[in-house]
């Protein structure tokens, strides 16, 4: 489920996934008027998001899953439970990052950007643990189509 990102007056294309594009929105890296295109479809980056609060991508197949589906109709996964919140934080050598969601979180602990033994903290946990003791790391095989920033 990715998304093609078009910046106003530029001619190349950025590919997200769902949980980055959310990530980029809220960290200022994406506007909203931005130019998307998924599935064959042109809109805004808005518009995007804005449809794919009734689908989500499934955590073992990378597949189109509608909401309202009880299991992904490619593999049988059920549906994740992951927050959509922004309320996933990190912390590494005394600096801070974030908040994440949940699923951008998993994301980027399987791309390596979050290490199992950096601190992690969300509303309602009484201290910061490791990120191993929080997130359980899904298969490589599940993880695809992530935005690789460059900086």
């Amino acid at each position: 489920m990715n998304y093609l990102i078009q910046k106003p007056d530029d001619v190349g294309v950025e590919t997200y996934s769902l949980a980055n594009l959310r990530v980029a929105v809220a960290s200022g890296e994406v506007q909203l008027d931005w130019q998307a295109r998924h599935n064959g479809k042109e809109m805004t980056v808005r518009e995007a998001l804005k449809a794919a609060s009734t689908c989500y991508e499934c955590y073992e197949c990378g597949k189109e899953i509608s909401s309202l589906a009880a299991a992904c109709p490619t593999c049988g996964a059920p549906p994740a439970t992951a927050s959509s919140a922004l309320d996933f934080h990190v912390a590494r050598e005394g600096k801070r990052f974030g908040p994440y969601t949940e699923v951008a979180a998993r994301s980027y602990l399987a791309d390596g950007r979050i290490q199992a033994d950096d601190l992690c903290w969300r509303p309602g946990m009484d201290t910061w643990l490791p990120v191993s003791h929080v997130l359980q790391l899904a298969p490589t095989s599940a993880v695809s189509g992530t935005h690789q920033q460059s900086k």
